[in-house]
């Protein structure tokens, strides 16, 4: 039985459940157009890659906003493995990657913290400090589907500047069968060598004549990865009168000690082996007791536990106990003056050899429930939600601290863009572990952090026919409202145990002249020796390939945790710790019109807001500010303080859509959009680094991200699946929070030499900077190519986006947006019978600013980066399928420069397989 219905009586959250929630069912639905202008639905099969393209064009087309999908091509059968990759095929999309896999998405160029993510309508919290969402916590397995709204409308929440994400699971009645699917699998990682598990199922059921259902659903993956990385923090300007504890060096070798020159801080080489545990648990409970009247209680909770080590070669140019034995200068590019120099090569005798091997473990918990309803009374339509959801990290990384002296040197002679050479002077032994003195343990025990959101809404439908303009009329009114609480706390406690204690403890000698006071570490040294180490490098510098570093597991094995703390000190609260609280009321109302030939539709409304913020963090006291050589440690006293501050903004928008023709459709767009800035820079805390001479400030006082943003698009709907699209857009926005930069003169006393020390720091604060412009143009082409082979196709866009720079102050410079890439595109092929399914996709995103200034004024920039994955999935049966998806497979680096191209760091993750099987019934 076919049912009569046009697409604009759906609201939001029903055409989007509608359309998802079709990849479940063995013959969805589709819209098609009658005669007389109105959508009918007609049955046809949808599963497979081609059904989720098509399922994923049905939102964009009914949707009133500009709305880009992407659909599960079956119950519980996502295109990727993780949802922040499925996410960049789609045109503006772009996103930052964490150890190899997708965390976090941006949007037309803008940084994630502008992208608003919600999960199934309400806020998950993340504990990293940010408003952007860590992708890596939800598997893909219980996802129908993803929906990225790149213009608002006065029912979206504010915050998504850029967009809006809303990830969407099934609910069991609207599923209305019985579903079961799933998947066993193994995680082969190329770097580490390693295979690991990963299974999720899905069960989906209805009850009492379709009246009562539940979902539940069981995930856990693990993944032992090894990260082979060059890390460096930049070019720094060094003075030969007072750099380092040794009084004076001739970095130039020209006999005097007048001369500033620029040189690497350091330069790290590590590969880093992590193991990571992911557990989570999905479960829906829904009851309509009649057609009018809907209810439902939605959990889900995960549990992701990681385990790694660091174990550096590291050598510290800046702390030297010898002097230049040989070098080489030339012109710093970077700052033009002659009077400074860029040592392009440099060898010491006595440089800092810091090979220390650091624990990392944390643990993050997330919980979420919501529990709602809706009813219909007649032409009304009421619905409410309140959920709750809370997001706990403890994380605890300490490292054997241990010191040796080598006579090394560095060289980027042949390319500054290059890993540095390393090369140790004849005769001097990198093997001999009895060069290693140990200095002690230090780092951070059981740091809390903390997030938690809880939301309250109601939304009003009111179903109308009113004449408005000629043949337009008003069809639907929306008013609503939101209370949201949001309280971010990031502790701090560290523990320190100071050389003589860990040699008591072990039964060292401890000798208080060598390195400011040492004992012997020769036994906790290892040679690392990882294969293929930097495999994906390709360029022609040689360098260390294993390495000697401390085992901080071996220290444990001999002192437990129990004897480090009683004999150091543990420290809690000071500059590292904060407490950010927010009030969110939000109130809108929205009126929905449509001609009388179903030609024009669309929607304008306001929305209100009012923000309520308290802030509280430690204040340092400067006089008291010292630094500790041997661990690198800056210690400061400091007091608590707390401040409040409240905001509100109205936020207009306009959404229109007009059919050409049956396939041709006109989009256009106008709002008022706002962002807030991330939790961790709205306390009033500081922060000292003598190490790298910084001092990083927060700021309760920012103001929110405001714009103006219009978008227009032209859609053209044609064959099987075929879409073609151009959009551009304008976001003029009002002012850019940039991290403003000051010179100060910091006094601070060296702990290790026992003198007081004056040096020149680098302040950074966050601050209201100027506005700025920001075009931009995607272009969409998705295409069935059954004339050269049935079930043939691909999908293409890119994305161009440019804007304005950015003036830090009044005065100051013009310096670009961060975190933008000028252009960006994807390129899908794919290919599916009724047995076999393959799809190549190819991701490409351009350079882009990470900080225009950082620890030395050089500027950190992340270079072009570019990816490769196939899928490939075989039916053995409409039951059982066998997969394969192989990610990276041309084995790219992730690199990054600073201003004149040195760089900064690199970073192998290898390439990564997954293979398995998929059951449904």
């Amino acid at each position: 039985m076919k049912k009569l219905v046009h697409p604009s009586l759906f609201n939001r959250t029903q055409l989007s459940r509608f359309a998802l929630v079709s990849s479940a069912l063995l013959s969805p639905l589709a819209f098609g157009q009658a005669d007389d202008g109105i959508f009918e639905l007609e049955a046809y099969t949808v599963d497979g890659i081609r059904g989720s393209i098509t399922k994923a064009q049905e939102i964009k087309r009914y949707s009133p906003e500009f709305v880009d999908a992407i659909s599960a091509e079956d119950i519980g059968k996502f295109p990727d493995q993780n949802l922040a990759e499925s996410l960049q095929r789609i045109s503006g999309v772009t996103i930052t990657r964490n150890r190899g896999e997708g965390q976090n998405v941006s949007v037309r160029g803008l940084p994630s913290d502008f992208t608003r993510v919600q999960f199934n309508g309400h806020t998950l919290p993340s504990p990293n400090g940010s408003r952007s969402f860590d992708f890596t916590i939800i598997p893909s397995a219980f996802i129908s589907g993803l929906e990225v709204y790149k213009s608002p409308a006065a029912d979206l929440e504010e915050g998504g500047i850029s967009a809006t994400v809303k990830v969407v699971t099934p609910r069991p009645i609207d599923v209305g069968k019985r579903l079961f699917s799933a998947t066993v699998s193994g995680v082969n990682e190329e770097n580490s060598g390693s295979t690991d598990p990963k299974v999720s199922f899905l069960f989906s059921d209805v009850f009492s004549e379709g009246k009562f259902g539940f979902t539940f659903g069981a995930h856990y993956d693990k993944r032992s990865l090894e990260t082979h990385q060059f890390q460096a923090f930049g070019a720094e300007l060094g003075n030969e009168s007072s750099r380092g504890p040794t009084p004076q060096i001739d970095y130039n070798l020209d006999g005097d000690f007048e001369d500033s020159v620029r040189f690497n801080h350091a330069t790290n080489y590590a590969a880093a082996p992590e193991t990571r545990e992911r557990k989570t648990f999905l479960a829906t409970g829904q009851w309509r007791p009649s057609e009018e009247t809907d209810f439902w209680i939605e959990t889900m909770m995960s549990e992701f536990d990681v385990e790694g080590e660091l174990p550096l070669n590291s050598f510290r140019w800046t702390n030297i106990r010898g002097e230049v034995t040989d070098s080489n200068i030339v012109a710093s590019p970077m700052t033009g003056d002659s009077a400074d120099g860029f040592a392009d090569y440099l060898e010491v005798d006595g440089v800092d050899w810091r090979s220390n091997s650091r624990q990392n473990s944390y643990t993050d918990d997330l919980l979420t429930v919501a529990i709602g309803g809706n009813r219909e009374m007649g032409d009304w339509v009421i619905e409410a939600e309140a959920s709750f959801s809370d997001s706990e990290r403890l994380q605890t990384n300490l490292a054997h601290a241990t010191i040796g002296r080598a006579h090394a040197s560095y060289d980027v002679r042949d390319d500054i863009g290059a890993i540095p050479a390393i090369r140790y002077a004849s005769g001097f032994d990198p093997a001999d572990a009895t060069a290693f003195r140990g200095i002690g343990v230090n780092g951070n025990l059981d740091r809390a952090i903390r997030d938690e959101n809880t939301d309250f809404r109601i939304d009003v439908d009111r179903d109308l026919d009113i004449g408005f303009l000629g043949d337009t009329s008003l069809s639907k009114l929306e008013f609503g409202a939101k209370y949201s609480t949001r309280e971010q706390f990031s502790g701090a406690r560290r523990l320190s145990v100071s050389g003589q204690a860990v040699a008591n403890l072990l039964g060292e000698a401890f000798d208080p002249s060598i390195e400011g006071g040492s004992y012997d570490a020769s036994r906790f040294m290892v040679l690392n020796t990882p294969s293929d180490f930097f495999g994906g490098y390709d360029g022609p510098i040689n360098f260390p390939t294993s390495y000697l570093a401390s085992n901080t597991s071996a220290l444990f094995e001999e002192v437990t945790l129990d004897q480090l703390i009683e004999a150091g000190s543990i420290s809690e609260g000071g500059p590292g710790q904060y407490t950010v609280d927010e009030d969110v009321t939000a109130v809108y109302v929205k009126l929905n019109f449509e001609d009388a030939q179903k030609n024009l539709s669309g929607n304008f409304g306001i929305r209100y807001v009012t923000t309520d913020q308290t802030s509280s963090g430690f204040f340092p006291d400067v006089s008291t500010l010292s630094f500790n050589q041997g661990g690198a440690v800056t210690n400061v006293e400091s007091s608590n303080s707390s401040m409040s501050r409240s905001y509100s903004e109205i936020l207009p928008s306009f959404n229109m859509k007009y059919y050409i023709s049956d396939d041709v459709l006109l989009r256009f767009a106008a709002a008022r959009v706002m962002s807030r800035p991330s939790l961790s820079i709205l306390s009033p805390a500081t922060s000292y680094n003598v190490n790298v001479r910084s001092i990083s400030s927060s700021n309760p006082f920012v103001e929110p991200f405001l714009a103006d943003q219009f978008d227009l698009s032209l859609e053209w709907y044609h064959g099987d699946a075929g879409l073609f699209t151009i959009s551009p857009f304008v976001k003029k926005i009002d002012s850019f929070i940039v991290s403003a930069t000051n010179k100060e003169q910091v006094s601070y006393f060296d702990e290790t030499e026992g003198v007081q020390k004056t040096a020149e720091f680098t302040r950074f604060q966050p601050d209201n900077g100027a506005g700025s412009d920001l075009f931009g143009f995607e272009v969409a082409w998705t295409r069935p190519l059954d004339f050269i082979a049935e079930g043939l196709g691909f999908q293409a866009n890119y994305t161009a986006v440019t804007a304005d720079d950015v003036q830090a102050s009044e005065d100051g410079p013009f310096l670009p947006i961060t975190g933008l890439s000028e252009n960006s595109y994807n390129i899908v092929t794919y290919y599916e019978n009724d047995k076999l399914g393959l799809r190549l996709s190819y991701n490409y995103r351009d350079d882009f600013i990470v900080s225009n200034a950082s620890y030395f004024g050089d500027g950190e920039f992340t270079e072009a980066y570019s990816q490769l994955d196939l899928s490939a999935d075989y039916k053995l049966n409409e039951n059982v399928t066998l997969f394969l998806e192989g990610l990276n497979l041309t084995e790219e680096t992730l690199s990054q420069v600073n201003s004149f191209g040195l760089l900064r760091n690199l970073e192998d993750n290898g390439r990564r397989l997954v293979f398995g099987v998929r059951a449904k019934l």
